[in-house]
């Protein structure tokens, strides 16, 4: 069985293909990658597996993107078989997918229209993986299914007191407002990441995970079931990240609007795409720049980082008072994986729940999974570089088989 794997972000795109063989055991075929850029010139690197050569080309949109991934795939060959004979359907990370969309399911035309009608709920991410779907549905036909594996899904079994906000009942019966959650791939990989990690007999039951990249969310996990989390109705719930606002007094955002005669749409966008780290710094999201500027003496950009840093802790301390304490705490994303500055900061308070970081271990810990509490910390804490493909892979071949013919 073979699985074409796309992972749409607001302005990436990953492709993984996937042979599961005979033993069911997921095997990477061929990977790729993209970035856009502001001058639409971002470029696609795509590679076969324990081949150092890689082919590199330049697309304006996602969309184009997916396009080019299919085209190398469908001229490239291992051991003399094309890469996409016998393709069995393409698997689409999908970041909102409301009420409808509780579980991993194949999108027909009915279900893309549904998902079609959510965008304004995740308007950086929907819109994007939509048209990878729809370009990619246009290249290989009707005939190989479409996969859409959720971020919410990871959330569909909050407790009720987690997933409801205090608003007249009607909110959520007539318009759907709820905590959905978000990041769902990425917290189910970081838990069973850290799990596989540290094995037994080291208790993993209770464990907070801190997703740290462009987007930013933390994680409540009890055993195999998530109890709470930071993202909410949309993804502007929580963290401070790189464009996003995170939390904010909702009446702040009435009063800006009645004073400034703001639309809606506005709003929804400055909270998007001109707030987070960006709009405190007034300089840039990206967390390596800001560092850069804090050593420099820029004020804004340290005000940026340690509010950056104070609400994760905030959530962390959260998290672990609800939990009953803390196994295990499981950095993951860009930043989670690559700043050990910012881990050092979010953790450096904890010292009252009995956790404890190495700072050598953490100092050495860039782009590499590995422990870095110290050995008298009551709790684990885990870097881990987040495989999001392999969870959406794997949600895909729990469904029933379903061939395609191409």
């Amino acid at each position: 069985m073979q699985l074409l794997v796309f992972n749409a972000g607001s302005s990436s795109l990953k492709f993984d293909l996937f042979d599961t063989g005979a033993g069911g055991a997921a095997r990477r075929v061929a990977a790729g990658s993209f970035v856009d850029a502001a001058d639409r010139t971002g470029q696609f690197v795509m590679r076969v597996p324990g081949d150092d050569e890689s082919a590199a080309t330049r697309a304006g949109t996602l969309a184009e993107a997916a396009g080019r991934a299919i085209d190398w795939l469908s001229n490239t060959s291992v051991q003399g078989r094309n890469v996409l004979d016998g393709l069995s359907a393409t698997v689409h990370r999908i970041v909102h997918g409301g009420e409808r969309f509780r579980a991993t399911q194949v999108l027909g035309e009915p279900e893309l229209a549904a998902l079609a009608e959510l965008a304004p709920l995740a308007p950086l991410h929907n819109p994007p993986a939509l048209a990878v779907i729809a370009r990619v549905r246009e290249r290989l036909g009707p005939a190989v299914p479409v996969i859409g594996v959720f971020d919410t899904a990871y959330y569909a079994g909050l407790p009720e007191s987690a997933c409801q906000y205090a608003v007249p009942p009607r909110w959520h019966a007539e318009f759907g407002v709820r905590r959905y959650g978000f990041h769902g791939i990425a917290h189910r990989y970081l838990c069973l990441a850290a799990r596989r990690r540290l094995g037994a007999p080291r208790s993993s039951e209770r464990i907070v995970s801190l997703q740290l990249g462009r987007g930013c969310s933390a994680t409540a996990t009890q055993g195999s079931r998530a109890i709470a989390t930071s993202m909410g109705f949309t993804p502007l719930e929580g963290l401070v990240m790189g464009t996003r606002s995170g939390d904010i007094d909702a009446g702040a955002l009435l009063y800006v609007m009645e004073r400034a005669s703001m639309a809606p749409a506005e709003m929804r966008r400055i909270l998007n795409e001109e707030s987070g780290l960006l709009g405190l710094s007034g300089r840039s999201a990206d967390m390596r720049e800001l560092l850069r500027l804090e050593q420099s003496g820029d004020a804004a950009a340290a005000l940026a980082l340690e509010v950056f840093c104070r609400r994760a802790r905030h959530y962390l301390a959260a998290y672990t008072a609800e939990l009953g304490g803390v196994d295990v705490i499981a950095f993951g994303g860009g930043i989670g994986e690559n700043c050990p500055d910012i881990r050092r900061r979010i953790v450096g308070g904890m010292e009252w729940a009995g956790v404890a970081l190495d700072a050598v271990a953490n100092a050495a810990a860039v782009g590499v999974e590995a422990s870095i509490a110290t050995a008298a910390s009551r709790s684990a804490i885990e870097v881990i570089t987040v495989d999001e493909a392999t969870v959406i892979a794997s949600e895909a071949l729990a469904l029933p088989p379903r061939p395609a013919t191409r």
